[in-house]
Formats: structure tokens, sequence, C-alpha cells
């Protein structure tokens, strides 16, 4: 038998165990490659090879947990996120390309220019009437860090700002710091365990959350792969999806300059709620909604009125 008669015999079982036919044939190759630690490109030219038994052994063992619907990040222990490897367990959300999101629209708003983030209506010449002086080191907050991707690639970019990344999880912070030392940048990010932003006095000229937003009330409509093996605190915002993103937008004002951004993810079908939210408060404005690829709206970007 060859691997790929394993591969092909896998992907059937996965998709009995109610996964799509499009994911189970990748996953299934996925988890081969990851047995053979073949690249794709290998695994298209040698597939067709005997399965040894070890292979068969080792391989048996991930399928299975995959048909239990354990998702394959957790499986094979990593997710690629900004073109990065990030250690992923079940104590961190795995993460999604729409997260990214947050990167690029902290780029867009604050790429490493040396001075403060300048509120849109306000002319230059008001910015140096206030006093605003260079920023050499910027200071960058993720709120409910998990895998600390957010974090992370955030001070690959802007290799001058420090940044802190908080969590309320003890188990996501270590799998975080193990990611920093991966990354390189483990000296510029301070990790600290609290609920939001409970207990910093830093003033940040960033913040980022992709904080908990799913409706309580709508677990029983989430696929195995979340409801079962991701972290709850990490997925559920309150009984409304709402709970996680309040707290963001009401934690951020005392802990950002004025002018400074606040970008945060939230969920599908809540544009109108983050909007009702941010012009609660007088403190804050909001900037724009980004769409994802699918261009449904997932990511306010907001700032703090001078």
């Amino acid at each position: 038998m060859t691997i790929q008669d394993l591969v092909q015999g896998a992907r059937d079982r996965l998709i009995r165990a109610g996964i799509s036919a499009n994911l189970a044939g990748l996953d299934a190759e996925v988890l081969a490659r990851r047995v053979l630690g073949w690249d794709q490109a290998r695994f298209l030219v040698d597939r067709h090879e005997p399965a040894s038994s070890a292979f068969l052994l080792n391989y048996e063992h991930y399928v299975a947990r995959r048909m239990r619907r354990e998702p394959i990040s957790y499986i094979i222990g990593t997710r690629e996120f900004w073109s990065l490897d990030f250690e992923v367990t079940p104590d961190v959300l795995i993460p999604r390309p729409e997260t990214e999101l947050i990167i690029e629209e902290a780029i867009k708003r604050f790429r490493e220019t040396g001075v403060r983030p300048l509120f849109p209506t306000e002319p230059p010449a008001a910015i140096e009437n206030r006093g605003l002086t260079p920023v050499s080191a910027p200071l960058f907050i993720d709120v409910g860090t998990g895998s600390g991707v957010l974090a992370i690639v955030l001070a690959k970019e802007f290799s001058k700002a420090r940044v802190i990344a908080t969590d309320v999880s003890a188990g996501a912070l270590r799998v975080a710091r193990r990611n920093a030392e991966r990354h390189g940048v483990a000296d510029r990010i301070t990790f600290v365990e609290t609920s939001f932003l409970d207990g910093l006095k830093e003033m940040a000229d960033l913040i980022v959350s992709n904080p908990p937003y799913v409706p309580a009330v709508c677990a029983a409509g989430l696929t195995p792969e979340v409801l079962d093996y991701e972290p709850s605190v990490a997925v559920f915002g309150g009984e409304d999806g709402l709970e996680g993103l309040r707290r963001v937008f009401e934690d951020a004002i005392p802990r950002l300059t004025p002018g400074a951004w606040l970008i945060v993810e939230f969920g599908y079908g809540q544009e109108e709620a983050v909007r009702s939210l941010v012009e609660e408060l007088p403190a804050l404005s909001l900037v724009s909604i980004r769409g994802d690829l699918q261009d449904i709206p997932r990511t306010a970007v907001v700032q703090k009125r001078p």
C-alpha cells in the first residue's frame, strides 16, 4: 500500500467524521507530511512510494485525533500567521487569517515614523503647538495576547517599539513567551498576567486586541473544533458577545495617549453594536471599519481624541 493510498483512505474517513471534503483532503495530506517530515514538493513527487509500518502507526494516531475533530493546528502544534510559524496549544486560541487585518491597519495608521499618531482632523501646526515630541520607542499593548501573534508581529514590524502583552491565562502566556523567543523579540515584549488592562499604568501609542466576542447563546452553532477544544475564555464574550469588546474600549481610554490608536477585531454581525459602543464613549472616535476578504466587517480602527 502506498502513502497516497493511506492518505486517500484518511480523507474518506475524515469526511465521514463530518469534515468537509476540501478540508479533509488537505488535512490528510498535512498530517502525512508531518509524519514524514516532507514539504509539499517532495510529497507530490514521492507520495506513491510504499508506506512503511512506522508511517502507518504514527499516521493512524494523528488521523484518529483529527477524526475526533481536534483542530489540526493543535495536532501538529503550529499555525502560520503573517508568514511566520507560531506554536499553538489548547491553552491558546488558534490564530485566524482575519486577525492579520489588525496588523495591516496598525502599519497603515502608525508606521515607524518617529512621531506620535496624529488625529486626522488636527492640522500639523496644532500638533506642534501642543508640544508633542518624537517617539523614539513607541509603546504598543496587545490585550489578550493568547499565542502572542499580534504582539510578536508588531515587535518585528516596528523594530524600535516596546510591547506589553496581557492575558488572564498563565498557560497562554507561557506559549506566547516561547513564541517571542522563537522569533527573537522576547527582549522587547513584557508579558503580564492580568485581565484586559487591569493594573497597567503605562500610556500607549497603540493598543490592539482580538478579544472574546462570540455570544454564549451561539455556542450550539459552533463547530466541535472550536466548542470542544479551543479555550472558552478566549472565545465567548458573554451572552451578547460584547463584554470583551466593551472592556477593551473602556479600559483603553486612560491608557491611550492623545491621538493614539485602538484597533480591535469583532465578530460577524457586530458592526452596529461596535459603532454604538464607541459612540457612547466621547473620548474615542471611530475612524474606520475594515472588512475581511469576503467583505464582512471584522476590524474597528478607533482613535483617542486629543
